[in-house]
């Protein structure tokens, strides 16, 4: 796959410069020996203000440099807010994709730095990607010929937002989430499984990843709209793995969350962009009834393979991708809310983005209803592994604005992949306010990405002798 993606016309030589976008105009190799997926210009103030090739889930650049040892020199940072970010180096002494290995990767660097690898002179066909969830500009690149010391170890570098940790000091906090957090470390140390909240905010401030570690630990608020459990990372360091607001820790059974509401309040609109999870479940067999998860990007992200998880009743809200994940995720008479994909109101939403593995069903929403605020909104997208997705007897609510599901790159369901072409993506029966059924009789699409292809007929039907009160 790989060697399909290389498409180079000239080798990079002795002391050459490869491309520099630091100016905004590609300087330099102008034989073009570079090739990359995309690129990006962000002008000073947007973003982080960085020019070059963008390297993000589906990001790559590659070259052929001449046949001699050296250092390769890569100038790269993250695109937004100051997540540490690294890249990755594979090589091969030819176009076979077989052939390629990891040569190595980088330093993690949390602004624009320049990082180095060194390459042998069998290693000449190089591919690059980016190595951590966090989309990276690469703005230099260049090979210099000659004998080079290993580059330095790595320091780690601090994480800016504060973590949750077991024996952390709760005297400074919120009265509330002071009672929260001891409670839940009461219970992840083996204590009383049942925590209950009454109504009021359990305000975290830019504490991120507060952690269910134990079994069988049941959250129970007094209602959904009135217990709040919000935090409020920095927007700078926005991810789908440092901000969630609850996280359900790998190996934990038997979560039960109910009447109340999970809020990541990072400020998604300052860049129109950034990853606030609210629930990061990384265990199984949880249940959520009359929860409420708002958020924009990433708001429920299911993160173990084979996992089951159940919602009932309960509300998701958000702009991209804002349910994500892997395993069997079943959605029950829950709302959608898509929020506002921009301060402007512009843009698209995806409710969904499907990484599920092979042996999982993937999303399953059953009798829901999508409420929106953005004007075009995609049932989904699919992210990684096999994705697969499905609605039944969903209706479209337009009280809150009208909306479509068609655009130049949405026909119901996002065209254009991530990282892999949807397994399957199925919608029956959907239906406006009055109980009308407004799906299409049949939704042709092909789904592409890098060149590959797959079409499938999205609209489901039901067996003819299927009996109507099993048609809902």
């Amino acid at each position: 796959m790989i060697a399909s993606w290389i498409c180079v016309t000239a080798m990079a030589g002795v002391h050459d410069l490869l491309w520099d976008f630091s100016s905004g105009v590609p300087s330099a190799n102008p034989d073009r020996g570079l090739s990359y997926s995309s690129t990006v210009n962000d002008e000073e103030g947007v973003k982080n203000g960085l020019k070059g090739i963008k390297l993000n889930s589906s990001g790559w650049c590659s070259f052929v440099k001449a046949p001699v040892a050296g250092q390769l020199r890569l100038t790269f940072g993250p695109r937004s807010g100051k997540n540490p970010t690294s890249l990755q180096v594979f090589a091969s002494e030819n176009e076979d994709a077989g052939t390629y290995h990891l040569v190595g990767v980088t330093c993690e660097v949390d602004g624009l730095q320049t990082q180095t690898i060194l390459l042998s002179a069998q290693e000449n066909h190089v591919y690059i990607t980016r190595e951590k969830h966090q989309e990276t500009v690469l703005e230099r690149i260049e090979f210099v010929e000659g004998s080079f010391a290993e580059p330095a170890p790595c320091a780690p570098l601090e994480s800016p937002v504060p973590l949750y940790s077991a024996g952390m000091r709760t005297d400074s906090m919120d009265a509330n989430a002071a009672f929260f957090i001891r409670a839940l470390m009461n219970a992840n140390a083996g204590g009383e499984k049942m925590i209950r909240l009454p109504d009021g905010v359990y305000d975290l401030g830019p504490l991120a990843l507060t952690a269910i570690e134990a079994n069988g630990v049941t959250i129970l608020g007094e209602s959904m709209e009135g217990t709040i459990i919000r935090n409020q990372p920095d927007y700078r360091y926005e991810s789908i793995d440092k901000s969630a607001t609850l996280r359900i820790a790998p190996g934990v059974e038997g979560t039960r969350l109910m009447n109340l509401t999970i809020e990541n309040a990072l400020d998604y609109y300052h860049d129109d962009n950034g990853r606030g999870v609210a629930l990061w479940d990384q265990g199984t067999k949880t249940v959520c009834r009359n929860v409420r998860l708002l958020g924009h990007q990433d708001t429920y992200f299911s993160d173990n393979e084979g996992g089951t998880h159940y919602f009932e009743d309960c509300e998701i809200h958000g702009t991209v991708d804002f349910i994500c994940g892997d395993g069997d995720v079943y959605f029950l008479n829950c709302l959608l809310y898509c929020e506002r994909r921009s301060k402007s109101g512009e843009g698209t939403d995806a409710i969904t983005a499907s990484g599920a593995g092979k042996d999982d069903k993937g999303f399953v929403f059953e009798g829901c209803t999508i409420k929106s605020e953005c004007p075009v909104v995609s049932l989904g997208r699919s992210w990684k592994n096999y994705p697969k997705c499905v609605f039944l007897n969903t209706r479209l609510d337009y009280s809150a604005g009208e909306f479509s599901l068609e655009s130049n790159t949405i026909r119901r369901w996002t065209v254009q992949g991530m990282m892999a072409l949807p397994e399957f993506f199925g919608e029956y029966r959907t239906m406006d306010q009055e109980g009308r059924v407004v799906s299409p009789e049949t939704n042709e699409v092909t789904f592409v990405l890098d060149g590959k292809s797959r079409t499938m007929n999205t609209i489901l039907t039901a067996p003819p002798d299927l009996p109507m009160e099993g048609r809902r």
